[in-house]
């Protein structure tokens, strides 16, 4: 499908020589939120190193914006791989860095912005994530729902059409949880951004997900939307949402 702006196409990958995903097969498109979930070591990991570069899929295929990034040139895919942004389940800040110089990293590696275009860049992000005027902190000053707000900041600075998220409500109290996923929510209708979360949160999938991708030992049981999932009478799905 042509609004279409992720799609993973028969992708094996792993380890050495242990295979941990075997032949999966999803899209995401323009707008939508999924969520990748499962229970622990059935390979959403593994998948999201795989779909950002950080590993190389054994077999298969991953277009982004209908280019494949496993096929590009190298000049090619460091143009292409700026269609994702990626929101680390530790936000993964540099300590000796302000708010503001954390964000500028990317922009700053990839691009040659100059400085105040940059500056206004973070403060427009800064103000979409609800913390305006904070660029002058240190990370050691933020809570940890600041730092996670500080991480989406950075993920969505130049505009990506791909947001990828890993655990982003890890480690968080309830309210503060809500109010990340609630983040994604105002994100994704401010910028109709695409997100692709990883999650094992059952509250945060009921209010963010269009659709799932269910994996289950490395393969996957479902792909579709959360209202078809859960009435899909898949048992360890059943178990997944209703685990008592």
């Amino acid at each position: 499908m042509p609004d279409e702006v992720l799609n993973v196409t028969n992708l094996s990958a792993g380890y050495g020589e242990k295979v941990i995903l075997e032949d999966i097969n999803f899209a995401v498109r323009q707008g939508e939120i999924k969520v990748v979930l499962g229970e622990s070591g059935c390979g959403k990991s593994t998948l999201l190193k795989n779909l950002i570069r950080l590993h190389q899929p054994f077999s298969g295929d991953v277009s982004l914006v209908g280019q494949s990034i496993l096929k590009a040139r190298i000049e090619q895919l460091n143009s292409l791989m700026l269609n994702i942004g990626v929101v680390f389940q530790s936000a993964a800040l540099l300590s000796s860095l302000t708010v503001a110089e954390n964000i500028a990293l990317p922009v700053q590696q990839h691009t040659q912005l100059n400085t105040e275009t940059i500056k206004t860049m973070i403060a427009d992000k800064l103000q979409a994530v609800n913390m305006p005027g904070s660029g002058h902190l240190m990370p050691s000053e933020l809570s940890g729902g600041m730092r996670k707000r500080v991480a989406f900041a950075r993920a969505i600075l130049m505009n990506p059409t791909l947001v990828v998220c890993d655990e982003p409500s890890a480690g968080l109290d309830p309210v503060t949880m809500k109010s990340i996923d609630q983040l994604i929510l105002d994100l994704r209708r401010r910028y109709n951004m695409s997100f692709l979360v990883v999650t094992h949160e059952v509250n945060s999938i009921n209010r963010i997900a269009d659709s799932v991708l269910y994996l289950e030992e490395g393969r996957a049981l479902f792909n579709g939307p959360l209202p078809q999932a859960m009435q899909a009478g898949i048992p360890s799905i059943d178990r997944f949402f209703n685990p008592n």
